[in-house]
């Protein structure tokens, strides 16, 4: 695939991210603030009644809007709120979250409008992100080139292809999950095993949501959160590349054993019916 075609892809998958992000902000954002409002009144009044005294229809409602609030990613307490699941840069992520079929499950669409705008995004979208990972994997593959070309063992090609596929996955390991584990550890105050563990989550797209960047409220959540997407990207179709390589290699292993092993020669026939060939030429030939 061309640069251009991929520059074009990227722009075009980053566009519709980006438009998918606001369209998921203001279908999700409104009702984020109602639940918030209401799960924070029926929290401050159900707190007031505890020191009097508190009725089985406080005591229903109180439950309900809890279960309401947690539903929509909504935490109330009489100190706090929990940071906005839907603003600009959380919907944003969302959506590359949803195209590249990580879905971590820790947000979803609460309306019915945000619900439908999803399906209709990931079946546009997905395919999509899906060609312009193949693309930069193509590129990815030509920038390593030089270690695919470099031979390390050169009487046993397939011990050397093995032992650059192995110096590729360390390599991509290293760059895409060792490197970005330790950032990740810094910024979001996790242990550096739980650190790798998300990476290695994230670019598998397991996506199981028990962990999940961005989810504090702070100044940098935008930038963060951009970048994050980023990485995402370039770690999938490094990926991808990487289990094309895999592939090529057990293609290379597999040719090697058919040719290894003897064929079957069909102009060759048994010691019998050599022998059984050999009498009938010496026997007369009956009129």
């Amino acid at each position: 695939m061309e640069t251009k075609t991929i520059l074009i892809l990227l722009a075009t998958v980053l566009v519709y991210v980006a438009i998918g992000g606001a369209i998921l902000y203001g279908i999700e954002h409104t009702n984020e603030q109602q639940t918030q409002a209401s799960a924070s009144t029926t929290f401050y009044n159900f707190s007031g009644s505890v020191t009097s005294c508190v009725t089985t229809d406080q005591v229903r409602q109180f439950v309900q809007a809890i279960v309401q609030a947690y539903d929509a990613g909504v935490l109330v307490t009489d100190t706090e709120t929990s940071a906005s699941q839907w603003d600009y840069s959380s919907s944003t992520f969302f959506a590359m979250t949803a195209v590249t079929t990580i879905g971590y499950g820790n947000q979803t669409p609460a309306t019915s409008g945000g619900k439908a705008f999803v399906c209709i995004f990931g079946l546009l979208g997905i395919p999509m992100v899906a060609l312009l990972l193949s693309g930069m994997g193509e590129k990815l593959d030509g920038l390593l080139k030089p270690l695919k070309d470099k031979v390390f063992i050169q009487k046993h090609e397939i011990v050397d292809q093995l032992v650059k596929t192995l110096i590729l996955i360390l390599l991509i390991i290293t760059v895409m999950c060792f490197i970005p584990a330790a950032i990740f550890s810094a910024i979001e105050d996790w242990s550096y095993g739980d650190a790798l563990y998300y990476t290695i989550i994230t670019l598998t797209t397991i996506g199981f949501g028990d962990f999940v960047i961005g989810t504090a409220d702070s100044g940098y959540r935008i930038p963060y959160k951009l970048l994050s997407s980023l990485w995402i990207l370039i770690g999938l179709a490094s990926v991808a590349m990487l289990l094309s390589n895999v592939q090529d290699l057990y293609k290379r292993i597999s040719l090697s054993r058919e040719k290894a092993s003897p064929k079957d020669d069909p102009d060759d026939t048994s010691d019998k019916d050599k022998q059984e060939n050999s009498k009938e030429d010496k026997d007369p030939v009956k009129a």
